[in-house]
């Protein structure tokens, strides 16, 4: 896996995200935050939904995924994710299976920025998802 430094741009994007947190933070319920980057600088986030049915969750990726389709784009070029603790801390979380698997289907060349907030990196969706074998 090849780990990238990240740019300006994608070190705004992990404050966006953090912002969105701030934001948008409900203990138990929202507490994932997710930033979306498109190729034509487009800026989307979204908030995780917690239930009491886990099947029933929403992940920050997926809310944010949806906001940039419903705002006309499909573009997706660099996303993160944070989480924040109930004690307020902040933590870079990658994607669960399943979101790593819509985030390929948008665009297997995807930026996923992980690691620590105090060591990010950011690394191709590809190199989340080494044994997939099947496109449509």
């Amino acid at each position: 896996m090849k780990k990238i430094k990240l740019t300006h741009q994608d070190t705004e994007l992990i404050q966006t995200a953090i912002d969105t947190a701030d934001r948008l933070y409900y203990q138990g319920k929202h507490e994932v935050a997710a930033a979306i980057r498109t190729a034509d600088n487009n800026i989307y986030t979204g908030i995780h939904i917690e239930t009491q049915i886990d099947w029933a969750d929403v992940c920050g990726e997926v809310a944010a995924l949806s906001c940039m389709v419903a705002n006309g784009h499909r573009d997706l070029e660099t996303i993160v994710a944070v989480w924040k603790s109930p004690e307020g801390k902040y933590f870079l979380l990658s994607p669960c299976g399943r979101c790593r698997e819509l985030i390929y289907e948008f665009n297997k060349n995807t930026w996923v920025i992980t690691g620590t907030l105090e060591k990010p990196f950011k690394v191709k969706i590809t190199d989340l998802l080494p044994l997939r074998t099947w496109d449509y």
